[in-house]
């Protein structure tokens, strides 16, 4: 389903008098094949297989290079020197949780004022990354290793975690009934945008959360084509491990599986599922090993919600209980992001009462700066605070890029809804992207700052954007009569290739990273100048090696 074009037109122009067919005919023929040619090269099993290899390249290249951040786990975490968006604070969590015995378990009971500069880690319902990270740290402090082993050690767990991330996008594709070389394509489209690539090579919970939350789409899918109660048992259990590593997945897991439930039970029906009793037994008779570590790890998460999002939202009416409802103000200053949200939401207040609030912004100016930021957020490795700006040439094609993808995803959105799959995934799309420009606009028209305002969090459903584009795309192509298709197909491969120049990975990092601030010392020494952008320069002597 949904598979690239194959060589049908070639074929009936074939024939009898398939030897006598002129040049213009066999150049047109060509290019008619082109597309089949390229989604049969997809679908090879080894094409896949070199691009988790490319990913895993570029992930540990990035793990070494990026400068990173001098913390500890006692509440120095200095901002400055950090790279990757709240790095400092997540090395800084987990270096606490590694100083912590074992036998002390997860939950915290007490911590010092000084450590708020770390966050609120008492009641802070994401601290499952932290902990489980801690594992691999403790080895590497006992031996005595150098800091920089800690930091390059953590960012590359979670380049293992962005590959498994990718695997499962492919599964995931396929279970949603899509051909293996749209799918593959999709996981190609991926590496090849940065944030994906940058956010899976640094220390933070983002990239579990977002494969846990794949995870959680895979189950829901398998469930939509053929509904059962082990698939949506298992669509639960890695909902609530997903919840648990970042909690702001709550809502969409929920759309996610709810969603996946009414579509796959209005095709077939309340009686395609047995009783869970008789389900059970049956999982355990032909799965015994299996059941076994899927019911520890339901045991296991439902202990660990209830106790953390259960007697938060009891005790403290939240999620993520403010600071202040566990500390005092005066501690809870220490924490950066308290302090940021404080006085932003003081000086709104003030602006109100002296009658000089900013006005309410334009809508349409709003959501074009929002769409221009994410765009670009997510392509380069920038956020509202970089001083440095995309090339305007970029910045235009970029533009094209997205108003042709609009316009083309209008006017065939009757093919993203050609399956009750496709109708799942625009739904889970798009509440997501939905509820991050409503998340955004409150947050401007609350504290009149654009806090979060930043592409990577728009990741996590970026593989269902790419692959209802690919859809949408495909849908418009097959609509092309062969005399439009032999005219556009060697442009269309031509922009294609100018995008992948521009706005790839690698393109898109080394040439706007240009100065010593995104490196480590060790980068320096060993990366080309021509690669960076910096010339020999005498770098002091710093920890980073």
């Amino acid at each position: 389903m949904f598979a690239f074009e194959g060589g049908s037109p070639v074929q009936r122009l074939r024939g009898a008098h398939a030897a006598r067919r002129r040049p213009s005919e066999v150049v047109r023929d060509a290019l008619l094949e082109t597309p089949g040619r390229l989604g049969a090269l997809l679908a090879r099993p080894w094409v896949f297989w070199t691009a988790i290899g490319v990913f895993v390249a570029l992930g540990v290249l990035f793990a070494v290079i990026l400068k990173y951040p001098v913390v500890d786990g006692d509440g120095h975490v200095p901002y400055p020197g950090t790279i990757a968006p709240d790095e400092h604070r997540h090395i800084a969590n987990i270096l606490y949780y590694a100083q912590r015995p074992v036998t002390a378990g997860p939950v915290l009971h007490h911590i010092a004022p000084s450590d708020l500069a770390m966050g609120e880690m008492l009641r802070f319902p994401s601290y499952v990354y932290y902990y489980v990270m801690s594992f691999a740290v403790k080895p590497i402090i006992n031996l005595g290793l150098p800091y920089s082993y800690i930091v390059v050690a953590l960012r590359l767990v979670n380049v293992v975690v962005g590959a498994i991330g990718l695997i499962v996008t492919r599964r995931l594709l396929r279970t949603m009934g899509l051909s293996e070389a749209v799918a593959v394509l999709t996981v190609i489209m991926l590496i090849g945008t940065g944030r994906y690539v940058w956010q899976s090579s640094a220390v933070s919970y983002d990239a579990p959360s977002m494969t846990l939350f794949l995870c959680t789409l895979l189950y829901s899918a398998r469930f939509l084509r053929e509904p059962s109660w082990g698939s949506l048992a298992k669509a639960v259990v890695l909902s609530g491990w997903t919840v648990l590593f970042k909690y702001t997945f709550i809502p969409f897991a929920v759309v996610a599986i709810v969603v996946a439930v009414v579509l796959g039970l209005r095709r077939h029906g309340w009686h395609s599922l047995s009783t869970p009793l008789r389900g059970f037994v049956d999982a355990v008779r032909t799965r015994a090993v299996r059941t076994a570590l899927w019911s520890v790890s339901f045991v296991l998460v439902a202990a660990l919600v209830v106790e953390r999002l259960g007697v938060n939202l009891v005790m403290y009416r939240a999620f993520n209980p403010d600071c202040s409802a566990l500390h005092t103000h005066a501690q809870c200053m220490r924490f950066s992001i308290y302090a940021r949200n404080f006085q932003a939401t003081r000086s709104h207040e003030l602006a109100q009462a002296n009658g000089q609030s900013s006005s309410v912004p334009d809508l349409l100016e709003f959501a074009g700066r929002w769409a221009t930021t994410y765009f670009q957020s997510v392509f380069f490795y920038r956020d509202r605070n970089s001083t440095w700006s995309v090339q305007p040439a970029v910045i235009v094609l970029g533009a094209l890029v997205v108003v042709a993808a609009v316009v083309l995803t209008s006017a065939m959105v009757r093919s993203l809804f050609r399956t009750r799959a496709l109708v799942w995934a625009v739904t889970v799309a798009g509440v997501y992207t939905v509820a991050m420009f409503v998340f955004n606009l409150r947050t401007l028209l609350t504290l009149d700052n654009e806090y979060a305002f930043s592409g990577r969090y728009m990741l996590p459903v970026l593989p269902l954007v790419y692959a209802l584009l690919i859809v949408a795309a495909l849908g418009a192509w097959r609509r092309l009569r062969n005399r439009w298709r032999t005219v556009l197909v060697v442009p269309v491969l031509l922009l294609g290739l100018v995008v992948v120049l521009l706005f790839s990975t690698p393109f898109a990092f080394f040439t706007y990273a240009n100065s010593p601030d995104w490196y480590t010392n060790s980068a320096l020494d060993l990366l080309p100048h021509w690669m960076t952008g910096v010339d020999d320069v005498v770098v002091p002597s710093a920890v980073q090696q």
